[in-house]
């Protein structure tokens, strides 16, 4: 459900798609959409005694005007995963490589999947069903990858990936208003219902234990507040930008 745009002291652009995000699941798909992650799991033979360190692997992807290396994580004990999306409609074909070559788990195994395209009606559902985003022909905007106007509003978040706002992976609810407890679904659906379509966020907080505050706010008008406040002065920011 997201972009990033890495800068200065870690600080990233975090546009967080506030609509449904766009995945499928490799092992149970092999015809997905147009810019739909595609799970590819890979599953190591071998024993190493360190997987995050030992181990480099990746996928070699071609489809419909596109052909290049697609790096993969470790995703615990002997699985790593690799995303991909398929930027045009039609097939797909991977192979996986890795650097332990006498590894057949990581290394050799092939597979496809076909891409189909999005109806216009699924795109004004979603339009993050247009693309990744990118800059405008000028470099003056951004534009989605069909070449659509993208135009950001935008909030900041600087302790979003902190236990401040706790990512819990649990259902929220619409019309959800700030309150004590919030978490980090939460207050992606508040600013979604506000319009807004992206959040400004610093990855690697400098103070991820506690310091003795409270990980949420005090009550639902402070927090009702200060979530309004930020979204105004976020509002007239973009929009001065935009000038």
């Amino acid at each position: 459900m997201k972009f990033f745009c890495l800068t200065g002291f870690h600080r990233f652009s975090f546009l967080l798609l506030l609509f449904y995000p766009l995945c499928a699941d490799a092992r149970n798909h092999t015809r997905i959409h147009v810019w739909e992650m595609h799970e590819i799991t890979l599953t190591a033979e071998k024993d190493y005694s360190n997987y995050y360190q030992d181990v480099t692997c990746w996928v070699e992807l071609a489809g419909p005007g596109f052909s290049k290396r697609v790096y993969g994580f470790w995703n615990g004990g002997n699985s790593f995963l690799v995303r991909v999306v398929a930027e045009n409609p039609g097939t797909w074909n991977w192979i996986i490589h890795s650097n332990q070559p006498d590894d057949n788990g990581l290394n050799g195994k092939t597979g496809s999947f076909e891409a189909v395209a999005w109806s216009d009606q699924e795109k004004e559902e979603n339009p993050n069903r247009r693309g990744f985003l990118r800059a405008s022909a000028n470099g003056h905007a951004w534009v989605y990858a069909d070449g659509t106007p993208y135009f950001m509003v935008g909030d900041t978040w600087l302790a979003g990936s902190t236990w401040r706002l706790p990512f819990r992976n649990a259902q929220t609810s619409p019309g959800y208003t700030p309150g004590p407890g919030m978490g980090f679904e939460d207050a992606v659906m508040y600013r979604k219902q506000q319009g807004f379509n992206s959040v400004s966020m610093i990855s690697c907080f400098p103070n991820w234990d506690s310091d003795i505050y409270p990980s949420t706010y005090a009550d639902s008008v402070s927090a009702s507040i200060c979530f309004q406040s930020r979204a105004a002065a976020s509002v007239r920011k973009t929009v001065s930008s935009a000038r």
